[in-house]
């Protein structure tokens, strides 16, 4: 595999990964921007121009984007995160010239039409409501929002209704000519293409685009301790600890996984097997990791009955006390690092894990290397970083608890 790079003048990356054995291309074009550049008011307008970019631009109307990519038995799709915007497309390798035009064309030439645009809040605001029906990821919303503190990583990725019934196209169109036209946009290909093919196509395709500045996010505040319940008429109580973690461009980003993977980002981690095979408190337990560029989050969640509420957060604190005090040992970190490395290597059979290397390493790392090398990265992790950063991030007076759902009278503390 050879991974090349080549930057436009007006501040577009062009990052490919060339691997022989492929008879399909990945292409994506990433914006960084997402909903931490956002306000309350303009809440969710990333992912609402995102919906937009598919809804039509003067050589095409919406059905004729799907019918294009369709008929070559490709697919096409996009999604808004906290920090950036992608919108990618996948095909043979013979119909990458097809990738190269729709995605161009929607993202220089989308209408924003108000017709479309009225037909589409609706589908936006169903999406909303889907979300608070789900109470795992209202729960994230609920934590995310108390954790920050008003810090635009807080805001739901979705918005809210009140913010998304108010845009217009003025405003959306506003919003994209800004923030979606700056230099920092990026562009990963994944498939049998040489490096030059694909930079003389997006060469042609993009180079005459003007972009302004690059975008620069409001640095994260300090995160706000404490406990935040919320009661909602569920069937479970569902729970989220959170402590601040490593950022996307820490040195210990890889020590981060192990850990997770030793805490509960496994069916074999302490919490999945304290809480639920050794007392049966939960059928969902586990621990994750998220990491932005200048912040992160190690969070761990239960779904559990009323009843059990106040034991499974008295066990995950035990778990995570037991840890934060040296209780690591090497035969976990290895486990945890061979866990890391063999759903590492199945991931490089995706184009798409691929594809989204090449942007964060671009994006985030200013780093140009095959994805492979995440395995030795892993492999220089050792007990002691591992034993190191345990007691530096596990200490309860770092954690946040957020809880939704049919809470017990005495309510809970960690």
């Amino acid at each position: 595999m050879t991974v090349a790079r080549t930057l436009l003048d007006n501040g577009v990356a062009i990052v490919t990964e060339q691997v022989p054995w492929l008879r399909s291309a990945t292409v994506g074009i990433w914006v960084p921007v997402g909903s931490r550049a956002e306000t309350p008011a303009d809440s969710g307008v990333a992912h609402f121009i995102e919906h937009m970019l598919f809804k039509g631009t003067p050589r095409r109307r919406a059905v004729d984007i799907s019918r294009a990519i369709e008929s070559v038995g490709g697919t096409m799709n996009a999604c808004t995160t906290r920090e950036y915007t992608y919108f990618f497309a996948k095909s043979m390798e013979k119909d990458f010239p097809l990738l190269v035009d729709l995605l161009t064309d929607i993202y220089r030439n989308s209408l924003f039409d108000e017709a479309e645009l009225d037909r589409e809040k609706g589908v936006i605001l169903q999406e909303i409501l889907m979300v608070d029906d789900t109470p795992e990821e209202y729960l994230h919303d609920f934590f995310s929002a108390a954790y920050w503190g008003g810090h635009p990583l807080g805001l739901p990725v979705q918005g809210s209704a009140e913010s998304v019934g108010r845009f217009d196209r003025a405003r959306l169109k506003g919003y994209f000519d800004d923030r979606f036209r700056r230099a920092g946009i990026v562009v990963t290909v994944v498939g049998n293409l040489p490096h030059a093919t694909v930079a003389e196509a997006f060469e042609r395709a993009l180079s005459s685009l003007p972009l302004g500045e690059p975008l620069v996010p409001v640095p994260p505040t300090a995160p706000v301790r404490g406990t935040f319940l919320k009661r909602r008429p569920l069937e479970q109580v569902h729970l989220c600890l959170g402590a601040p973690g490593v950022s996307r461009r820490s040195e210990r980003i890889y020590t981060m996984d192990v850990l997770n993977a030793i805490l509960g980002g496994s069916s074999s981690s302490r919490l999945f097997q304290q809480v639920r095979e050794e007392r049966g408190l939960a059928y969902s337990v586990g621990s994750s990791v998220s990491a932005y560029a200048d912040a992160g989050v190690l969070d761990i969640y239960a779904g559990t009955g009323r009843e059990s509420a106040s034991e499974v957060v008295s066990v995950a604190g035990d778990v995570v006390d037991a840890l934060q005090r040296g209780g690591v040992t090497d035969e976990e970190v290895s486990f945890g690092k061979e866990l890391i490395k063999g759903n590492t290597l199945l991931s490089l059979e995706s184009t798409g894990y691929r594809m989204s290397c090449l942007a964060m390493n671009e994006m985030f790392l200013s780093r140009l290397e095959p994805p492979e090398e995440i395995l030795d990265r892993v492999d220089a992790v050792t007990p002691e970083d591992v034993r190191s950063l345990a007691a530096e991030v596990l200490r309860r007076d770092r954690f946040t608890l957020a809880a939704v759902g049919d809470l017990p009278a005495a309510g809970l503390s960690f």
